[in-house]
């Protein structure tokens, strides 16, 4: 192969390796359906729970709009990756060029820490729900959700407007196969040929601060909850508090833990890059799937907001 030097300015195009030996035709095929199916259930999913809070008046409080927010990032999270992972399957062609593979990288970590910030909120409101209650609703009120989802939103911009200047800024010397199923900061910042050693210590650095805030804030709010639930002198009343808050810390402890299954994947030899991009996959995909599903198990008030909008199909259904 033929290798020169090249700006990242200059480079036309990268190449996305998808899932590293994965050859054979019928296998290729058999995992885009799979994936497929995951991600139209995930889309359909997260639709409809956007719509049952958007007609359902009484779901208008502080903690549905951040769950709101939670299923908006959920729709657009494997929307980034996953349509263009399954073009890649389907036809091996894994040719993006330079500018919609940067805005890929953008919009995946953008979304992807907007997320976790919005769990973090999500933490701070059922905290301020059972420690606070009498004074619940002047902290959160509508324009304090609003505020607090906003600032979600601007740490995941920030965050992935400085990893592209970073790529930006890199020189690459040719080869440019990204070894991943989609454009992210790791993958492209390794084909660089200059020294990128300070963009790795900020990337690493930066992810551990973030993560370390996210999860100390969480455990900080649910110590709380916890040490207040307990003060409860009912067991009912205990139960009851628990309920509240069980499908917040399932949909917490799906993220995070599979993000620290992905990054222990990557910090563990031995582990082939196939099962390493499949996780990376997975992690894509799972939260999404499961964030919808796990409110309409745990939440009564959906349950019920279902059942109503169920009743009224079947109404409209029999008279017409």
């Amino acid at each position: 192969m033929e290798y020169q030097n090249y700006t990242a300015s200059s480079i036309t195009h990268f190449i996305i390796a998808g899932i590293p030996g994965l050859q054979d035709w019928k296998e290729r095929i058999a995992l885009a359906i799979v994936f497929f199916v995951i991600y139209t259930v995930t889309i359909i999913a997260n639709l409809i729970f956007l719509i049952i809070i958007k007609l359902d008046h009484a779901l208008h409080s502080p903690m549905y709009l951040f769950i709101c927010n939670l299923a908006f990032l959920d729709l657009l999270i494997p929307s980034v990756t996953i349509p263009e992972m399954l073009y890649y399957l389907i036809t091996e062609d894994g040719f993006i060029a330079f500018g919609p593979c940067i805005m890929q990288m953008y919009c995946y970590l953008s979304f992807l820490v907007a997320e976790a910030f919005t769990l973090v909120g999500m933490a701070y409101d059922r905290y301020q729900a059972i420690c606070n209650p009498l004074g619940y609703s002047t902290v959160m009120t509508t324009k304090h959700v609003f505020i607090l989802s906003a600032l979600s939103w601007a740490v995941g911009i920030i965050e992935a407007m400085i990893h592209v200047y970073f790529v930006l800024t890199a020189t690459f010397c040719g080869p440019n196969r990204i070894e991943y199923f989609c454009c992210n900061y790791a993958p492209i910042i390794l084909l660089a040929c200059t020294d990128v050693s300070v963009h790795n210590q900020y990337n690493m650095g930066i992810s551990l601060i973030i993560i370390s805030v996210q999860l100390s804030l969480i455990l900080y709010s649910y110590g709380k909850i916890i040490t207040a639930v307990l003060r409860i002198s009912s067991i009912e009343g205990q139960s009851k508090a628990f309920s509240t808050c069980a499908s917040h810390v399932l949909v917490i402890s799906v993220f995070f833990l599979v993000l620290a299954f992905l990054f222990i994947s990557y910090g563990m030899s031995g582990i082939p890059d196939q099962i390493r991009t499949l996780a990376a996959i997975i992690q894509n995909l799972l939260p999404s799937l499961v964030n919808p599903i796990i409110y309409c198990l745990k939440t009564k008030e959906i349950r019920i907001s279902i059942t109503k909008m169920l009743t009224k199909c079947r109404m409209w259904a029999s008279i017409s």
